[in-house]
This record gives C-alpha cells, structure tokens and sequence, in this order.
C-alpha cells in the first residue's frame, strides 16, 4: 500500500524527465536593458519560488540579452507592451544601470500605478525606486532606496527612511544589493497578504 502511494504523490514531470513546477501565482519583473543588478535579482527570484510564486520578466527591449552589472547575461520573457496586471500578483521593479529609461517609460509607469491601485506587492531596490516615484504611488509611504533618490521620494510625497529594508503595507524597497536575502524574504511575506 505504501508503494501505491508514493507513485502518485510523485511530481509531475515533462517528456525530459523534469519536474513541471506548478505556481500559485505570477509576480511580474520589470528589468532595465543594461546594467541590472544580478544579485539581489536572484535572491528576490529564488525566495518568491520557493513559496511556489513564479516570475514573468519584461524590458524595453525583449529579443536581445540584457547584460548585468557582473556580466550575467538575461533574456526576459516577453515586452512591456504585451502585459496588464490582471495577470499578476505583484509587481518587482529590477535595480540597475537603465532604471532612469524605466522611469520615463509611461507603460512601467502605468503598470506600477495599476499594481497599487490593485493593492498588489510591489518591490523595488537601490535607484529602481526613483520608478516609484516617477508613477507617483509614494504618496504617504515610508520607503528607502538609493541614499541619492532622498530629494525625489520626498518630492514625490514619499518619506524616506535611512534604512536597509523598509516594508509599508504592501510595497517593499531596500537601499541596495546588500540586502538582497532580506529583501527577498520580505517579498514573499508581503505577496501573501490578502
């Protein structure tokens, strides 16, 4: 009897032999062209998996290689233009070198403004949460980020605190790379709120 049932507590697998990963949900990546910041990516990636929540990842540009700060190569899912939120529980705003391109792109604009309208999570880190500002969605926040973004985020209505990793409500920023596993497991704790 106990043979019987673990053949069909088994994980389902493809024609290779791998394992189908089923999701509860989709958090949506948003990633500059160049220069994005790998490290906190991937533990941002790596936490939100482990809760079996996935990642669908856009940029400006979806048919060549992003290259990272550490020269990590990255091809993204699909383009900006091809998604809404209706499909996503979240939203994750990718650091880097192109995040001033991202925040004049009124598309991520109006993605970011939808995922808080549908008080969805959001995520951002280092100068990615100038994006945040840009959508105006900092309107009462408390938020950290890119010590050289202070002026914006209060400008914006946003008020910045000096810290690694800030949580307020439903949006979680961090001040840069150096909290990566931090902030990652802040975002799993956040995309579960109902």
């Amino acid at each position: 009897m106990a043979d019987k049932a673990s053949k069909t507590d088994e994980p389902e697998t493809d024609e290779h032999g791998l394992v189908i990963q089923k999701y509860i949900s989709t958090v949506l990546l948003i990633v500059p062209q160049s220069g994005y910041s790998e490290e906190t990516l991937r533990y941002a990636r790596s936490s939100l998996y482990n809760v079996h929540v996935g990642t669908w990842s856009v940029s400006t540009e979806s048919s060549e290689m992003i290259l990272g700060r550490l020269q990590d190569e990255f091809l993204v899912d699909g383009s900006l233009d091809d998604v809404s939120m209706a499909d996503y529980s979240g939203i994750l705003l990718v650091s880097g070198d192109g995040c001033e391109t991202l925040a004049a792109d009124e598309r991520v604009l109006k993605l970011v403004r939808e995922a808080r309208e549908q008080n969805l999570m959001i995520g951002a880190w280092g100068n990615s949460v100038l994006i945040l500002a840009k959508a105006g969605v900092l309107k009462g926040q408390k938020v950290t980020g890119d010590p050289s973004l202070e002026a914006e985020i209060r400008s914006s209505g946003g008020k910045y605190l000096q810290r690694e990793l800030v949580t307020s409500g439903k949006l979680v920023t961090a001040r840069d790379d150096a909290v990566g596993l931090r902030f990652g497991k802040a975002l799993v704790q956040v995309v579960g709120i109902d």
